[in-house]
């Protein structure tokens, strides 16, 4: 029997036409016919492509939802900290009266006071210079009953003297200054660096992160893609076995086979059917975190299909690749910012041993009046507008630390810090060129396995072909063929996984230079959630 353009005739061996294998081939062929197709019985497929996966993860997957809103919050501590220097509104009011007994001592004051205040203004901290600056108005009220009382023989000749209510209006600008310590607001100004870096350091380590469970959200997809493959090629290998099981049975009632290799076709079958059997709950247990990773609902059916790569978009190449790795990857920068802080935070600890030297004062506009509160704004000959009365007020306050012990050890620990966050970096620096050369190993080899695989796979397939062929034409028996399924099974699996492994260590070498989001066209500022 010889198998010609696919058609099929017999000869006659000793005498005997051999129609019994043509019959026989036929039954094996009608369970090989369409072994490596499937007919998808589902209406409604989504088929999903690499950056429609990423655009449903940030928009659904709970743990990327969840790192787009820490983006959000990562200038949190710095834009707290800029709040000491923004302008304040202030106000405060005191009120105060005093009753005491008529003696000699208050003859002339009066036994009942009342001095209140009311005044209100604004208030800031100039960042550049760390000067603080108030600007504020206000009106005292005074009140005292002095030479009011006729009936007393002591006051009663000083009537003329007793006064209504005494209104004094001012407005006053306030300045205070470190000369020393925090001179000009040097301190202030490092410590604004200090929050700005770790601001930097927050958003480069979320959006590293946003980069890592993208590439997880993809894992999941192709992890599906991998667990639907098997599932097709264990269905496939249990039909082939089923036919090759049947098959032989008939021959048993030719008496062209053994009772017992029937016996292990039954068990190669139930081995087939098991290892179905934990094909589809691996394929169903994928499609469900799947589901739950992107929010489909459950009864979609997803494509087969997937973009897959299958060729490495641009060589790598490790000195130049190394270059972007310095200037973009989360964990080098975050080491430099590191050492920048402890760098800056050692320069504050030695200005904390300086003196502290601060130099403030006042001046004030006022006015005078017993007709109303008013009267000092409005009057422009003698109220404070005219700038006719004026009021200074000078002060310098002096302090410096005498054997502080914690003031030294803030210094030597600061010292410390600088040393350590000097070998983290270099550590680090370290860890990024290894990691990268290693990327690209892998990157290489998991491309060279998965081409590899590709020529493994199609010659398995012509060796199952002919295998088949010499089956049909009755030069190789049952084992033979099943062996050589077995084989092709197995190639096709591991064409399919070096498949997938080759695009994750795509994406992680992508990872590794921190250029995912560029690979996507996704730029950190624009991940950041909307907030009404």
């Amino acid at each position: 029997m010889k198998l010609e353009n696919g058609n099929f005739w017999t000869k006659t061996i000793s005498g005997k036409t051999i129609s019994v294998f043509l019959v026989s081939n036929l039954i094996l062929l009608s369970g090989f016919s369409g072994i490596f197709s499937q007919e998808n019985k589902s209406g409604k497929v989504l088929k999903l492509t690499t950056e429609e996966t990423v655009k449903r993860a940030l928009d659904s997957n709970f743990k990327l939802q969840n790192l787009r809103y820490e983006l959000a919050k990562t200038d949190s501590s710095y834009l707290k900290a800029e709040s000491q220097y923004s302008w304040r509104l202030v106000a405060d009011g005191s009120f105060r009266q005093t009753v005491l007994p008529l003696n000699q001592n208050n003859v002339f004051t009066g036994t009942k006071t009342s001095d209140d205040t009311i005044k209100g203004g604004i208030e800031k901290t100039i960042r550049t210079t760390g000067t603080y600056f108030k600007l504020e108005a206000g009106n005292r009220r005074f009140d005292s009953n002095a030479f009011e009382d006729k009936s007393n023989p002591l006051t009663a000749s000083f009537a003329g003297l007793a006064l209504p209510p005494l209104y004094t209006g001012f407005i006053t600008a306030t300045v205070s200054q470190d000369l020393l310590k925090n001179s000009f607001g040097y301190k202030g100004r490092n410590q604004e660096k200090i929050l700005d870096n770790q601001k930097e350091m927050a958003k480069s380590q979320v959006s590293l992160q946003i980069s890592e469970a993208i590439v997880g959200s993809l894992v999941d997809f192709w992890d599906y893609s991998v667990k639907l493959q098997s599932l097709k090629t264990f269905r496939r290998l249990k039909e082939n076995v089923s036919n090759i099981r049947n098959l032989t049975v008939r021959k048993q009632g030719l008496g062209l086979s053994e009772g017992f290799e029937v016996n292990q076709w039954n068990a190669l079958l139930a081995q087939a059917d098991s290892q179905l059997e934990t094909a589809v709950v691996q394929k169903d247990e994928a499609k469900r975190k799947l589901a739950r990773t992107l929010k489909l609902e459950n009864d979609s059916d997803l494509s087969e299909e997937t973009d897959l790569m299958e060729e490495i978009p641009e060589k790598p190449d490790y000195t130049k690749d190394l270059d972007i790795a310095y200037k973009k990857r989360a964990d080098y920068l975050n080491a430099v910012r590191e050492k920048e802080i402890a760098e800056l935070m050692l320069k504050n600890a030695k200005s904390d041993q300086l003196p502290s030297l601060t130099l403030s004062g006042s001046a004030s506009s006022q006015a005078q009046t017993i007709t109303s509160p008013d009267k000092n704004y409005t009057d422009a000959t003698d109220g404070v507008q005219s700038a006719r009365y004026k009021d200074f007020n000078g002060k310098v306050s002096f302090s410096y630390p005498l054997f502080d012990k914690g003031v030294a050890a803030g210094r030597r620990d600061s010292e410390i810090g600088v040393r350590q966050a000097t070998l983290k970096e270099n550590e680090v620096k370290n860890e990024v060129r290894d990691d990268l050369r290693g990327r690209i190993d892998s990157l290489e080899a998991s491309y060279k396995i998965y081409k590899n695989s590709i020529v493994t796979e199609k010659e398995t397939q012509n060796y199952y072909n002919g295998v088949v062929r010499s089956f049909q034409q009755g030069r190789a028996d049952a084992v033979a063929v099943k062996n050589a399924l077995d084989t092709l099974v197995r190639d096709q699996l591991s064409l399919t996984q070096a498949k997938v492994n080759f695009n994750i260590d795509l994406m992680r070498y992508y990872i590794a230079k921190n250029m995912l989001l560029e690979r996507f066209d996704l730029d950190a500022e624009k991940l950041i959630p909307h907030l009404e």
